[in-house]
C-alpha cells in the first residue's frame, strides 16, 4: 500500500425506497443512515440522491459536487422523506443510470429498496436490460435488500452485471448500521478496475473472485487461485488499476513454491471460495447438473 496514495474522486447517487411499505422504524433508519452517507462525503466528490415509490424524483438536476450548501440540501431532503405509494424500481434506476457520469471517476449507485417492483417495468428481464444498456464500464449498483418481500434475483443480477456486492437486511437487523458501516468501506477508492495477471513461467486458473473489481482505503481484496509451475517458481505478479482515471501498473516478484505445506489452511479455503462461485451461479442462473457435481466434488 502507498502510505500517500491519493483517494479516487468518486460520483455517487443514493437511491430510496419510500413506499407505503417503508413506513415506520425502516424508513427512519435508512433516512439515518443517508444522512451519515452524505454528511462523510469527500469534497471532491460530486453526488444525487433519488427517493422513488410510485415515481422517483431527484434531489438535484444532475450530479452537484459535495460543497457544504449541497450537504445541507440533500439533509434536509432526507428530513423531508415520507413513506407512500408502490415500488417503481424501473424509474428510480433510469435517474440514477441517467446521470452525466465522468470517465475518469467511479460512479456508485447505493439502492436501497425493501420491495418487488409494483409500478413501471415489472419484468426481471427488461429491467436488467436496461441496466447493461445504460452502463458504463465505471458503474458500480450495490444494493440493499431490507425485510423477506423482495425479489433477491433481480437485486443478484443488478449487482453481478455491474460488479458490485449486495447486501440483505433481515427486519430483526440494523438497517443504518449495516448501510454506515458499508459506506464506511466505499468511501474512499484507493485503486478501481483492479486486475491481476500473472508472469509467463507460471499458469494460475480457477481464481476466485473472478472480477476484482475496486480496492477501498482500509479494506483487504483476498484473492484465491491454483497455480502450476513449469520448472521455474519465480514470476512476477502484476496488478493494474486506476487512479483517478489514470491507469497505474505495480509488479511484485514472487516464488511460487512446487510443494509447501506450511501453508496447508489454504486449499480449504480456495474450495469454500470456488463453492460460493458456483452456487452464486446456479442461484443466478439454475441448477446446471455439472455445478451441481462440481459443488458435491469440492465439498466432498
Amino acid at each position: 500500500e502507498e502510505e500517500n496514495a491519493p483517494v479516487v474522486a468518486k460520483d455517487i447517487t443514493f437511491v430510496l425506497d419510500v413506499s407505503g411499505s417503508m413506513a415506520g422504524e425502516k424508513l427512519d433508519k435508512a433516512k439515518e443512515a443517508l444522512a451519515f452517507c452524505v454528511n462523510n462525503l469527500n469534497s471532491a466528490d460530486r453526488f444525487n440522491l433519488v427517493r422513488f415509490s410510485t415515481e422517483a424524483r431527484t434531489l438535484f438536476d444532475d450530479l452537484e459536487t459535495a460543497s457544504k450548501p449541497n450537504v445541507q440540501e440533500a439533509l434536509s431532503f432526507i428530513e423531508d422523506l415520507k413513506p407512500i405509494g408502490g415500488t417503481n424500481i424501473d424509474e428510480a434506476l433510469e435517474k440514477a443510470l441517467s446521470a452525466k457520469t465522468r470517465p475518469d471517476r467511479p460512479y456508485f449507485v447505493v439502492f436501497i429498496t425493501d420491495g418487488k417492483p409494483t409500478v413501471g417495468i415489472t419484468e426481471e428481464d427488461a429491467l436488467l436490460k436496461k441496466v447493461k444498456q445504460s452502463n458504463t464500464n465505471n458503474i458500480r449498483i450495490f444494493t440493499f435488500g431490507i425485510g423477506e418481500d423482495l425479489n433477491t434475483h433481480l437485486l443478484d443480477k443488478i449487482t453481478e452485471a455491474t460488479r458490485a456486492f449486495r447486501s440483505y437486511i433481515l427486519p430483526s437487523e440494523d438497517i443504518e448500521v449495516k448501510i454506515s458501516n458499508f459506506y464506511t468501506k466505499i468511501n474512499s477508492p484507493a485503486l478501481t478496475d483492479v486486475k491481476l495477471s500473472f508472469g509467463r513461467s507460471v499458469s494460475v486458473y480457477e481464481v476466485y473472485p473472478q472480477d476484482l473489481g475496486d480496492l477501498f482505503r482500509g479494506s483487504a481484496l483476498t484473492v484465491m487461485g491454483r497455480y502450476k509451475t513449469y520448472g521455474n517458481p519465480k514470476a512476477s505478479v502484476i496488478l493494474e488499476g486506476k487512479v483517478n482515471g489514470v491507469q497505474k501498473r505495480y509488479t511484485y516478484d514472487l516464488t511460487f513454491a512446487d510443494n509447501d505445506t506450511k501453508n496447508e489452511f489454504i486449499p480449504p479455503l480456495w474450495a469454500a471460495r470456488a463453492i460460493g462461485y458456483y452456487l452464486d451461479q446456479i442461484r443466478l442462473h439454475g441448477e446446471d447438473k455439472e455445478l451441481v457435481d462440481e459443488v458435491v466434488r469440492l465439498a466432498k
